[in-house]
Protein backbone atom coordinates (compact mmCIF):
# COMPACT_ATOMS: atom_id res chain seq x y z
CA UNK A 1 0.00 0.00 0.00
CA UNK A 2 1.26 3.45 -0.88
CA UNK A 3 1.32 6.06 1.87
CA UNK A 4 0.84 9.81 1.66
CA UNK A 5 2.62 11.54 4.51
CA UNK A 6 4.89 14.57 4.76
CA UNK A 7 8.45 13.67 3.84
CA UNK A 8 7.58 10.13 2.73
CA UNK A 9 8.41 9.66 -0.96
CA UNK A 10 6.22 7.93 -3.55
CA UNK A 11 8.13 4.65 -3.77
CA UNK A 12 7.53 4.01 -0.03
CA UNK A 13 5.20 1.21 1.04
CA UNK A 14 3.38 0.25 4.22
CA UNK A 15 1.89 -3.15 5.10
CA UNK A 16 -0.72 -3.94 7.77
CA UNK A 17 -1.39 -7.13 9.70
CA UNK A 18 -3.96 -8.04 12.35
CA UNK A 19 -2.40 -10.63 14.68
CA UNK A 20 -4.36 -13.66 15.81
CA UNK A 21 -5.46 -14.05 19.43
CA UNK A 22 -2.88 -16.79 19.89
CA UNK A 23 -0.10 -14.49 18.60
CA UNK A 24 -1.22 -11.68 20.94
CA UNK A 25 -1.09 -13.98 23.95
CA UNK A 26 1.88 -16.21 23.19
CA UNK A 27 4.19 -14.63 20.57
CA UNK A 28 5.94 -11.48 19.52
CA UNK A 29 3.42 -10.26 16.97
CA UNK A 30 3.63 -7.96 13.98
CA UNK A 31 1.17 -5.07 13.56
CA UNK A 32 2.47 -3.04 10.62
CA UNK A 33 5.68 -2.64 8.66
CA UNK A 34 7.15 -0.85 5.69
CA UNK A 35 9.87 0.32 3.37
CA UNK A 36 10.23 4.09 3.68
CA UNK A 37 12.12 6.45 1.40
CA UNK A 38 12.02 9.91 2.97
CA UNK A 39 13.47 13.38 2.52
CA UNK A 40 14.64 15.67 5.30
CA UNK A 41 11.11 16.91 6.09
CA UNK A 42 10.08 13.52 7.50
CA UNK A 43 9.21 14.02 11.18
CA UNK A 44 7.25 11.89 13.66
CA UNK A 45 6.46 12.92 17.24
CA UNK A 46 4.09 11.01 19.52
CA UNK A 47 3.15 10.99 23.18
CA UNK A 48 1.98 7.39 22.99
CA UNK A 49 1.61 4.58 20.46
CA UNK A 50 0.81 1.19 21.92
CA UNK A 51 3.59 -0.82 20.23
CA UNK A 52 7.35 -1.20 19.92
CA UNK A 53 9.27 -0.02 16.86
CA UNK A 54 12.36 -1.29 15.06
CA UNK A 55 13.91 0.68 12.19
CA UNK A 56 16.93 -0.44 10.19
CA UNK A 57 18.64 2.59 8.63
CA UNK A 58 19.95 1.55 5.20
CA UNK A 59 20.73 5.01 3.81
CA UNK A 60 21.17 8.47 5.35
CA UNK A 61 20.75 9.29 9.04
CA UNK A 62 18.06 10.15 11.56
CA UNK A 63 17.79 11.98 14.89
CA UNK A 64 15.92 10.20 17.69
CA UNK A 65 14.64 11.70 20.95
CA UNK A 66 13.61 9.41 23.79
CA UNK A 67 13.70 9.66 27.61
CA UNK A 68 14.95 13.29 27.38
CA UNK A 69 17.98 12.12 25.41
CA UNK A 70 18.93 12.73 21.79
CA UNK A 71 20.53 10.00 19.69
CA UNK A 72 21.98 9.92 16.17
CA UNK A 73 21.16 6.94 13.96
CA UNK A 74 23.43 6.79 10.88
CA UNK A 75 23.44 4.15 8.16
CA UNK A 76 23.83 0.55 9.40
CA UNK A 77 22.20 1.17 12.76
CA UNK A 78 19.05 -0.31 14.22
CA UNK A 79 16.67 1.90 16.21
CA UNK A 80 14.59 0.18 18.90
CA UNK A 81 11.91 2.30 20.61
CA UNK A 82 9.21 1.75 23.19
CA UNK A 83 6.52 3.85 21.52
CA UNK A 84 4.32 3.68 24.64
CA UNK A 85 6.56 6.50 25.94
CA UNK A 86 6.90 9.98 24.36
CA UNK A 87 9.29 9.83 21.42
CA UNK A 88 10.40 11.64 18.28
CA UNK A 89 12.34 10.70 15.17
CA UNK A 90 13.19 12.69 12.08
CA UNK A 91 15.30 12.43 8.93
CA UNK A 92 18.48 14.51 8.84
CA UNK A 93 18.75 14.02 5.06
CA UNK A 94 17.36 11.66 2.42
CA UNK A 95 16.90 8.31 4.16
CA UNK A 96 15.77 4.77 3.40
CA UNK A 97 14.81 2.38 6.19
CA UNK A 98 12.92 -0.83 6.85
CA UNK A 99 10.65 -0.79 9.88
CA UNK A 100 7.98 -2.64 11.80
CA UNK A 101 5.78 -2.20 14.88
CA UNK A 102 5.32 -5.19 17.17
CA UNK A 103 4.12 -6.21 20.60
CA UNK A 104 4.49 -9.22 22.87
CA UNK A 105 4.32 -10.15 26.51
CA UNK A 106 8.10 -9.80 27.07
CA UNK A 107 8.66 -6.77 24.81
CA UNK A 108 8.91 -4.25 27.66
CA UNK A 109 11.37 -6.36 29.66
CA UNK A 110 13.61 -6.94 26.65
CA UNK A 111 13.49 -3.29 25.66
CA UNK A 112 14.40 -2.11 29.17
CA UNK A 113 17.30 -4.57 29.33
CA UNK A 114 18.75 -3.30 26.05
CA UNK A 115 18.04 0.40 26.65
CA UNK A 116 19.79 0.31 30.02
CA UNK A 117 22.89 -1.14 28.38
CA UNK A 118 23.13 0.85 25.15
CA UNK A 119 20.24 3.26 24.70
CA UNK A 120 18.04 2.84 21.64
CA UNK A 121 20.63 2.91 18.82
CA UNK A 122 22.66 -0.18 17.89
CA UNK A 123 25.44 -0.39 15.31
CA UNK A 124 25.04 -3.52 13.18
CA UNK A 125 27.83 -2.95 10.65
CA UNK A 126 29.34 -6.34 11.33
CA UNK A 127 26.09 -8.19 11.99
CA UNK A 128 24.42 -10.11 9.17
CA UNK A 129 21.66 -11.81 11.16
CA UNK A 130 19.66 -8.69 12.04
CA UNK A 131 19.30 -7.36 8.45
CA UNK A 132 18.31 -10.84 7.30
CA UNK A 133 15.62 -11.11 9.99
CA UNK A 134 14.33 -7.60 9.27
CA UNK A 135 14.15 -8.34 5.56
CA UNK A 136 12.31 -11.62 6.12
CA UNK A 137 9.70 -9.92 8.33
CA UNK A 138 9.06 -7.07 5.90
CA UNK A 139 8.98 -9.34 2.83
CA UNK A 140 6.42 -11.66 4.45
CA UNK A 141 4.26 -8.62 5.22
CA UNK A 142 4.71 -7.30 1.68
CA UNK A 143 3.46 -10.59 0.23
CA UNK A 144 0.67 -10.86 2.83
CA UNK A 145 2.06 -14.29 3.60
CA UNK A 146 2.51 -14.05 7.37
CA UNK A 147 3.76 -17.00 9.38
CA UNK A 148 3.22 -15.65 12.90
CA UNK A 149 5.52 -18.20 14.54
CA UNK A 150 8.32 -17.36 12.12
CA UNK A 151 7.72 -13.63 12.62
CA UNK A 152 7.96 -14.11 16.40
CA UNK A 153 11.14 -16.15 16.06
CA UNK A 154 12.74 -13.45 13.90
CA UNK A 155 11.81 -10.67 16.33
CA UNK A 156 13.21 -12.67 19.23
CA UNK A 157 16.36 -13.40 17.22
CA UNK A 158 16.86 -9.68 16.54
CA UNK A 159 16.63 -8.88 20.26
CA UNK A 160 19.00 -11.74 21.06
CA UNK A 161 21.50 -10.36 18.54
CA UNK A 162 21.14 -6.84 19.97
CA UNK A 163 21.97 -8.20 23.40
CA UNK A 164 25.08 -9.85 21.97
CA UNK A 165 26.05 -6.58 20.29
CA UNK A 166 25.79 -4.75 23.63
CA UNK A 167 28.08 -7.31 25.29
CA UNK A 168 30.72 -6.80 22.59
CA UNK A 169 30.38 -3.01 22.79
CA UNK A 170 30.58 -3.04 26.60
CA UNK A 171 33.79 -5.10 26.59
CA UNK A 172 35.42 -2.81 24.02
CA UNK A 173 34.39 0.35 25.89
CA UNK A 174 35.66 -1.03 29.19
CA UNK A 175 39.07 -1.71 27.63
CA UNK A 176 39.13 1.81 26.16
CA UNK A 177 38.39 3.43 29.54
CA UNK A 178 41.01 1.33 31.33
CA UNK A 179 43.49 2.42 28.68
CA UNK A 180 42.57 6.08 29.25
CA UNK A 181 42.83 5.74 33.04
CA UNK A 182 46.27 4.17 32.68
CA UNK A 183 47.33 7.15 30.57
CA UNK A 184 46.02 9.58 33.23
CA UNK A 185 47.85 7.76 36.02
CA UNK A 186 51.13 7.89 34.08
CA UNK A 187 50.80 11.53 32.95
CA UNK A 188 48.83 13.27 35.72
CA UNK A 189 51.78 15.53 36.61
CA UNK A 190 51.53 17.12 33.16
CA UNK A 191 48.74 19.10 31.50
CA UNK A 192 46.14 16.68 30.09
CA UNK A 193 43.23 17.89 28.00
CA UNK A 194 40.12 16.16 26.70
CA UNK A 195 41.17 16.26 23.05
CA UNK A 196 44.50 14.61 23.88
CA UNK A 197 42.85 11.82 25.88
CA UNK A 198 40.23 11.16 23.19
CA UNK A 199 42.89 10.98 20.47
CA UNK A 200 44.89 8.55 22.59
CA UNK A 201 42.00 6.04 22.62
CA UNK A 202 40.86 6.87 19.05
CA UNK A 203 37.44 8.34 19.95
CA UNK A 204 35.83 11.73 19.36
CA UNK A 205 35.93 13.99 22.46
CA UNK A 206 32.12 13.86 22.74
CA UNK A 207 31.92 10.06 22.54
CA UNK A 208 34.91 9.61 24.85
CA UNK A 209 33.41 11.93 27.51
CA UNK A 210 30.08 10.10 27.38
CA UNK A 211 31.63 6.63 27.69
CA UNK A 212 34.14 7.73 30.35
CA UNK A 213 31.43 9.16 32.60
CA UNK A 214 29.25 6.09 32.09
CA UNK A 215 32.03 3.82 33.42
CA UNK A 216 33.64 6.00 36.10
CA UNK A 217 30.84 8.30 37.24
CA UNK A 218 33.08 11.31 36.55
CA UNK A 219 33.94 13.47 33.57
CA UNK A 220 37.58 13.07 32.42
CA UNK A 221 38.42 16.45 33.97
CA UNK A 222 36.83 15.50 37.32
CA UNK A 223 38.68 12.17 37.32
CA UNK A 224 42.04 13.87 36.72
CA UNK A 225 41.45 16.40 39.51
CA UNK A 226 40.34 13.67 41.94
CA UNK A 227 43.39 11.57 41.11
CA UNK A 228 45.71 14.55 41.70
CA UNK A 229 44.06 15.40 45.02
CA UNK A 230 44.26 11.80 46.25
CA UNK A 231 47.92 11.68 45.25
CA UNK A 232 48.49 14.95 47.16
CA UNK A 233 46.79 13.45 50.23
CA UNK A 234 49.32 10.60 50.25
CA UNK A 235 52.21 13.06 50.07
CA UNK A 236 50.72 15.24 52.81
CA UNK A 237 50.35 12.26 55.14
CA UNK A 238 53.53 10.37 54.31
CA UNK A 239 56.18 13.01 53.59
CA UNK A 240 57.47 16.27 55.02
CA UNK A 241 57.95 18.05 51.69
CA UNK A 242 56.47 21.53 51.40
CA UNK A 243 52.96 22.24 50.16
CA UNK A 244 54.46 24.11 47.19
CA UNK A 245 56.48 21.03 46.22
CA UNK A 246 53.43 18.81 46.66
CA UNK A 247 51.41 21.03 44.33
CA UNK A 248 54.04 20.48 41.62
CA UNK A 249 54.35 16.73 42.34
CA UNK A 250 50.56 16.34 42.11
CA UNK A 251 50.31 18.10 38.76
CA UNK A 252 48.86 21.49 39.75
CA UNK A 253 50.16 24.52 37.89
CA UNK A 254 50.59 26.61 41.09
CA UNK A 255 50.39 26.19 44.85
CA UNK A 256 47.51 28.70 44.93
CA UNK A 257 45.50 26.59 42.46
CA UNK A 258 46.34 23.48 44.45
CA UNK A 259 45.21 24.95 47.79
CA UNK A 260 41.97 26.35 46.31
CA UNK A 261 41.10 23.09 44.58
CA UNK A 262 42.05 20.95 47.56
CA UNK A 263 39.83 22.92 49.95
CA UNK A 264 36.94 22.88 47.44
CA UNK A 265 37.03 19.08 47.31
CA UNK A 266 37.87 18.27 50.95
CA UNK A 267 36.65 21.33 52.92
CA UNK A 268 40.15 21.44 54.45
CA UNK A 269 43.33 23.28 53.58
CA UNK A 270 46.33 21.07 52.76
CA UNK A 271 47.87 22.12 56.10
CA UNK A 272 44.74 21.11 58.03
CA UNK A 273 44.61 17.77 56.24
CA UNK A 274 48.31 17.13 57.08
CA UNK A 275 47.59 17.64 60.76
CA UNK A 276 44.82 15.01 60.85
CA UNK A 277 45.76 11.82 62.66
CA UNK A 278 44.57 8.68 60.83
Amino acid sequence: MKIIEKGVLNQSEIFFHIPSEFAKNALYCLHDSGLFYCNNTYFIEREHYNNYLMMLIKKGSMTIRYQNQEFQAPKDTLVFLNCCQPHMYQANEDVFFEWFHFSGISSEHYFNLLFEKSGCIFSIKNNFVIPECMNQIVRMAEKANINEHLISMNIHKIMYELNEVTHETTDIQERVIKHAISYIENHFTKEINLKELAQYVHLTPFHFSRVFKKYTGFSPYEYIINFRINYAKKLLQNTNISIKEISIEAGFNSDTHFMTTFKKHTSLTPKQFREIQF
